[in-house]
């Protein structure tokens, strides 16, 4: 049974990689709190047409802001199931991981490639979804 080997200089910068996200997720939630009272208080007097406005900048943000990153993981992940695909193996000998892994051949290897370019198409598909309802939400609260 082939292994294929962990990066440890890689587990060690996922890891701190993973805490700063988790640090700066809390204190985005934080200060998104504030930003809503703020907002909520702002635009609780206000006309329809600048609620209408907001609405509109919102979730035309909201859904932008989420397809970036489904299209960075759909891209990843369909490039390293063509990789395995084309090496014949799965992971690829390139590729880096947090922990040592068996390595999988031919068919069992294949599938594998074949999932992970499936789920790339899926992350692909869900970010012209959102861009798709952006656009909507663009079209349906405009003036």
């Amino acid at each position: 049974m082939e292994i294929h080997r962990a990066d440890k200089a890689y587990r060690r910068r996922a890891s701190w990689f993973l805490a700063a996200i988790a640090i700066l997720c809390g204190v985005l939630l934080w200060q998104l709190q504030a930003w809503l009272a703020h907002v909520t208080q702002q635009l609780g007097g206000s006309d329809p047409a600048t609620v209408r406005l907001w609405v509109r900048s919102l979730l035309f943000g909201l859904g932008i802001a989420l397809a970036v990153p489904a299209v960075g993981l759909g891209l990843t992940l369909r490039k390293l199931g063509y990789a395995s695909r084309i090496e014949g193996r799965f992971p690829p000998a390139e590729f880096k991981t947090v922990r040592d892994v068996r390595i999988l051949r031919d068919s069992a290897g294949l599938s594998w490639a074949r999932r992970v370019e499936l789920a790339g198409s899926g992350m692909l598909l869900l970010a012209g979804v959102l861009v798709c309802w952006a656009a909507w939400a663009w079209w349906h609260f405009r003036g």
